[in-house]
């Protein structure tokens, strides 16, 4: 009679010591998950943290490193197309309005200021420059950018006087005798 040959049901190893486990591997899975749905909606300044974390919080997963390296090197190129693909002067003046709007104060201003160096004489560009600079808490520029503004367009005293924008230069006597000359 023949014995019964003993089935041997090997176990997993436990992960060497800095090894993986599986909770590491459901954090980078996550962060990766949430960097692609970024990348697809070509959200690249908001995806690309995303791949360097888990590039820097990750290096044993060798594979998804190099893979991570690879979406931030598309999100970097894409950001620096986006700088320099600006076709048209005035889209200078319009990506700054945007960037102010989203209070990213230091890039409207380099976009302002191409569009100032573009056309020094652009009205509604001195006017953003000037709620923009006043916005950073920058007096003086504010003051020049807006008395430009209003020499160019008088229009733009009227709407400074309410502009809640200029709400960090009110009741500075160069502001007040700029928005209000009558009352000076």
């Amino acid at each position: 009679m023949k014995k019964p040959t003993k089935k041997v049901v090997k176990t997993p190893a436990a992960p060497a010591a800095g090894g993986n486990t599986w909770a590491i591997q459901e954090k980078a899975l996550k962060e990766l998950e949430r960097g692609i749905s970024l990348l697809h909606k070509q959200s690249y300044t908001e995806a690309l943290p995303h791949f360097e974390a888990i590039a820097q919080n990750f290096p044993q997963e060798k594979e998804l490193t190099d893979r991570v390296q690879m979406y931030a090197r598309v999100c970097k190129s894409a950001m620096a197309r986006a700088k320099e693909t600006v076709a048209r002067p005035e889209d200078y003046f319009y990506l700054g309005v945007i960037k102010a709007n989203e209070a990213n104060y230091a890039e409207a201003v380099e976009f302002l200021d191409r569009a100032l160096q573009v056309n020094p004489k652009d009205e509604k560009a001195h006017y953003v420059m000037a709620s923009t600079r006043a916005q950073r808490g920058e007096r003086e520029p504010a003051i020049k950018h807006l008395q430009e503004a209003i020499a160019l367009n008088t229009t733009n005293r009227y709407y400074a006087q309410n502009d809640p924008d200029f709400e960090p230069l009110r009741g500075e006597d160069d502001f007040e005798n700029l928005v209000h000359p009558e009352e000076g």
